[in-house]
């Protein structure tokens, strides 16, 4: 029950039962929520809800780390009083805290590895679903111009690659008898990115490839470990050298350099954030079509769609909660990566590896797409491996010191068993 819970929680983020609400009701511009969409999202909470009751039988008392992102998304809730949409904010932002609220109970419940096996499981059933519909109902799953499969468009598909590529990764370090099937996931997950064009998602997934095995040598220690210091220190002058020739890369992908018109957006989104720099238009309210601005904007770009992001993640976070909020996530961001630094470097490194590579990843993705602005599959990893992070340092904290107490009562007992022998 747990199990089915759990896998539920984290397939209704990825949005990959789109499909179902697509093939029976259609869709079109505009489409609003449906019954199927609303009842999934409301049995989405209560099942956040029966997650967080079970794990927290399991937590004696509130953890700082814990808290944080619940005060996060609190904060969006907030944005209701100051929100040019505060219908869309209260939806979206009850949404989100619920997210945060079903994750701390996944953590608590499962193991680390449980957790990235669940996630690769996805990602791997989805990535086939999708390469099947293409053989079966092309039409339904091909967009203009790429693969979407079960997702709404490319660009979902493609971060769900990411993550299911992530998990695969993880499950390779880890070893075992289910490395092949993690190898297979892997591989089918690139090849369903590679079918969707999703530009941004196919550098995510070759810097998982480059950034895997450096993190793999740098865990096994020795030798191995000054190798992946000396191939970082070379790869970051490296990193620098392709982005000053970015547009070789941009010929080689056959992409524009203004990133499919994103750059030449983002000096409009600019200028609505100076007009609220410190709190923002609140959460998901400022791309709603009845918000003229908006509106604005898409007339101004000359297209003939309608604009629905920054299609930029920190742009995004600054037009929807301002300098305050963005400066909370972005301290959210920094103590997921110290926290997985430590991890690398204590007692669960595979963890730790697959939660740094992921703060890289939302940092390539939010490039060209928004990213924590939304309850999608990436938030859910986002703060997963936060969590799960935190708990395998906190237990290692507590490991020696539990220790200690067991073999001291160990000892108290054995010496209370030798006199009862000498009295006898």
């Amino acid at each position: 029950m747990t199990y089915i819970a759990c896998l539920f929680f984290m397939l209704i983020p990825t949005g990959a039962l789109s499909f179902i609400d697509r093939m029976i009701y259609g869709e079109w511009k505009g489409k609003p929520g449906d019954r199927l969409t609303e009842a999934l999202n409301l049995l989405a909470i209560v099942v956040s809800l029966l997650l967080y009751w079970w794990g927290a039988q399991r937590i004696r008392r509130p953890r700082f780390n814990r808290v944080l992102p619940l005060v996060a998304a609190g904060l969006l809730m907030i944005s209701i009083l100051w929100s040019v949409a505060p219908i869309t904010t209260a939806t979206r932002s009850v949404a989100y805290f619920f997210l945060v609220v079903g994750a701390i109970g996944i953590v608590e419940l499962l193991d680390s590895d449980e957790v990235m096996r669940l996630t690769a499981i996805i990602g791997g059933t989805a990535a086939a679903v999708s390469v099947l519909l293409l053989f079966v109902l092309p039409d339904t799953v091909m967009s203009e111009i790429g693969l979407r499969g079960l997702f709404s468009q490319k660009n979902m598909l493609g971060q769900a690659m990411v993550v299911g590529v992530l998990a695969g990764l993880h499950g390779i370090r880890i070893g075992g008898r289910r490395r092949f099937r993690h190898i297979s996931i892997v591989a089918l997950c690139t090849i369903v990115a590679f079918l969707s064009k999703s530009t941004t998602s196919l550098l995510t997934i070759f810097t998982f490839f480059t950034l895997h095995i450096l993190g793999t040598l740098y865990i096994r220690g020795g030798d191995r470990r000054m190798i992946s210091i000396c191939l970082s220190i070379i790869l970051v002058p490296a990193f620098v050298l392709i982005m000053i020739n970015a547009d070789f890369i941009f010929d080689f992908l056959e992409k524009d350099e203004t990133l499919t018109g994103r750059t030449e957006l983002w000096p409009y989104v600019i200028d609505y954030i100076y007009q609220r720099p410190v709190l923002g238009w609140g959460f998901a309210a400022f791309w709603i079509r009845s918000n003229p601005f908006a509106a604005e904007i898409s007339s101004m770009m000359g297209w003939d769609f309608y604009a629905n992001e920054a299609h930029n993640g920190m742009l995004q976070l600054l037009l929807d909660i301002g300098v305050v909020g963005t400066a909370f996530f972005l301290f959210l961001w920094v103590r997921n990566f110290v926290t997985a630094f430590k991890c690398m470097n204590g007692p669960t490194p595979e963890i730790g590896v697959s939660a740094l590579l992921f703060l890289v990843g939302i940092l390539l993705i939010g490039i060209s797409e928004q990213v924590l602005t939304t309850a999608d599959g990436a938030t859910v990893q986002f703060f997963l491996l936060g969590f799960m992070c935190e708990k395998e340092v906190r237990l290692a904290r507590q490991g020696p010191s539990s220790v200690t107490l067991r073999c001291a009562g160990l000892h108290l007992d054995q010496l209370g068993a030798l006199r009862k022998e000498d009295a006898v």
